[in-house]
């Protein structure tokens, strides 16, 4: 093989390998801070039970998927109360004709934080999700709230620390029926897993690709301070 053919041969090869989609994990969202900022400490929406503070509440913060594909982790910004039940669950909703969280299409309950809210910035980690598929450009609701709205659960979901904002509800009835603060700073969250679409070749790669074949062929609301 003289040395022409075969640095085509090479060329080529790399390009295939550059064009090939990318196995890297898929960022769904994220509104997660850097490491020191990962969300803010002390502000955060309230998810309790009527036996901690007298009121139930469930949060729901809306999200735009970025990619389209199946979600195989979840990392929630939750700090717990001292003194309180530390225990809530975490689902994923389609957003209804309504505006309102509509069809339950991924769940998690007793779940629980190592986080004491006030702190940062211990986070709530989900792995092994299975059966839960986004869209891209497709809206949904992230919902987290007491696993029995009597109890005295009381933990907070820290508002994030980039500026990230959409769609805020609360329900005071474990989400039979939900309040609208609007548009408000969401809770702090990140949902990742692998994409379904196919990644475009960089420039750079369909240059080597081209060269290699002609070479080679040629409110009271919740929100907690402190």
């Amino acid at each position: 093989m003289n040395k022409r053919v075969f640095w085509s041969i090479s060329l080529l090869a790399l390009a295939l390998c550059l064009s090939l989609p990318a196995m890297a994990q898929t960022t769904f969202f994220n509104d997660l801070g850097p490491t020191g900022n990962v969300y803010q400490c002390c502000t955060g929406w309230t998810i309790s039970g009527t036996g901690s503070i007298g009121f139930s509440f469930t949060a729901a913060n809306e999200f735009t998927s970025l990619a389209s594909g199946s979600v195989s982790q979840i990392d929630l910004g939750v700090g717990y109360v001292s003194g309180f039940l530390n225990q809530f669950y975490a689902a994923v909703y389609t957003v209804g004709a309504d505006g309102l969280p509509g069809t339950e299409i991924w769940s998690q309950s007793d779940l629980t934080s190592n986080q004491q809210f006030g702190g940062c910035c211990g986070l709530v980690t989900l792995t092994g999700i299975s059966g839960l598929t986004l869209s891209a450009g497709q809206s949904y609701f992230v919902v987290l709230g007491p696993e029995d709205i009597n109890n005295n659960a009381y933990l907070a979901w820290n508002l994030n620390s980039t500026g990230a904002t959409g769609i805020d509800l609360f329900s005071r009835d474990g989400g039979q029926t939900w309040t609208s603060n609007g548009e408000q700073t969401i809770g702090a969250f990140d949902i990742l897993g692998g994409s379904t679409g196919t990644t475009v070749p960089e420039p750079s790669s369909l240059l080597l690709l081209g060269s290699g074949l002609v070479g080679a062929f040629s409110t009271l609301r919740r929100r907690m301070v402190r």
